[in-house]
């Protein structure tokens, strides 16, 4: 799928832009589960698949406040992962339907150039 849009807003995670694909709207975090974002794919600037959702970081409050990205590798093998701010992404679901797509205002490069998370 192609963008359609992306302007600057409060995406739902709080993100600085919106991402906006044919079929898909923001999704309601309140209506999101773990199982919903973990394994999910994450899409760059570009469209691009720039990594997947690893893991999640809940705070003390309930509340998602990181997520752990996994990029490059294969099958999980060799991957390297870093620790983003649950505010730099923006979560679409497919309307009338269940697939999550994770999108981050960065670069597959960027992230790698992160420093790795271990734990």
């Amino acid at each position: 799928m192609t963008p359609t849009t992306t302007t600057p807003t409060g995406a739902s995670g709080g993100g600085t832009h919106a991402f906006a694909r044919d079929g898909f709207a923001e999704a309601a975090l309140h209506e999101l589960k773990a199982s919903d974002l973990e394994g999910a794919k994450v899409y760059g600037r570009e469209d691009e698949t720039i990594g997947s959702v690893s893991a999640l970081k809940i705070g003390s409050e309930g509340r998602i406040n990181a997520a752990v990205i996994d990029v490059g590798g294969f099958l999980g093998i060799g991957a390297h992962s870093v620790l983003v701010p649950f505010g730099d992404l923006t979560v679409l679901r497919a309307t009338g339907g269940s697939d999550v797509r994770v999108h981050m205002d960065t670069t597959k490069d960027r992230l790698k150039a992160m420093p790795h998370h271990g734990g």
